[in-house]
């Protein structure tokens, strides 16, 4: 019994030296530097799930140093480069968590709108990331009045309210071919003039509103 303690004993030694062993630590043929721009160099080359595997085993391996940070961004922009908005959104929004009192966490929000702003589809279809881009924009401007991404930002805030503007003008029309009037077609071009007005739909909202609203059941 005695001697099968001590083989147990041994071997859960050697598991426990051999487990500490494969522990991540940076391996020293690899210095940050070297990992960096072997990221960078996939990156160039459009090979993006390298580059992501390379710009994470810097993250992973030297969390404190700077090229940690920077490979954050660049495989953020890296991402938006090749449409990939879904995952650029979540990088960019891991730095601004990460960093939030870094210089780059205000190109991160306008970028996070970005992403929104890129995957709005045609009026006829679901707008659910209209609504998303016109909200990041929006906070964006309260976040940052004076940045320097300002009229980029203002431009494509207003072209995401001119389409669901249009959107709900699209659904009016709908309900028009359907002869629900007063009940359904009134109301909505209402709305969408209540909440979009001066975008230069206007004088179309007026004329479907005294179609729509003055037609007889």
């Amino acid at each position: 019994m005695q001697c099968s303690l001590i083989w147990y004993s041994g071997m859960m030694l050697i598991i426990f030296f051999a487990v500490s062993g494969c522990a991540h630590t940076p391996d020293k043929e690899l210095p940050v530097d070297v990992l960096y721009k072997e990221a960078q160099e996939y990156a160039k080359s459009g090979r993006v799930e390298k580059a992501s595997e390379a710009y994470m085993k810097v993250r992973t391996f030297y969390p404190g140093n700077d090229l940690a940070k920077q490979s954050l961004l660049e495989l953020s922009d890296l991402y938006y480069k090749n449409e990939e908005y879904v995952s650029a959104l979540n990088s960019y929004q891991e730095f601004r968590m990460l960093y939030p009192t870094d210089a780059k966490s205000e190109y991160c929000m306008f970028r996070s709108a970005m992403c929104h702003f890129r995957q709005i589809l045609t009026i006829d279809r679901d707008q659910t990331e209209t609504v998303k881009a016109i909200k990041s924009f929006e906070d964006f401007f309260r976040m940052y009045p004076n940045s320097t991404y300002t009229n980029e930002a203002n431009d494509d805030l207003k072209k995401s309210k001119i389409i669901l503007a249009q959107n709900g003008i699209y659904i009016g029309k709908f309900y028009m071919k359907k002869k629900k009037w007063k009940e359904a077609a009134c109301k909505r071009f209402n709305e969408v003039k209540k909440g979009f007005s001066g975008l230069g739909l206007d004088e179309e909202l007026d004329k479907l509103i005294e179609q729509s609203c003055g037609a007889k059941k």
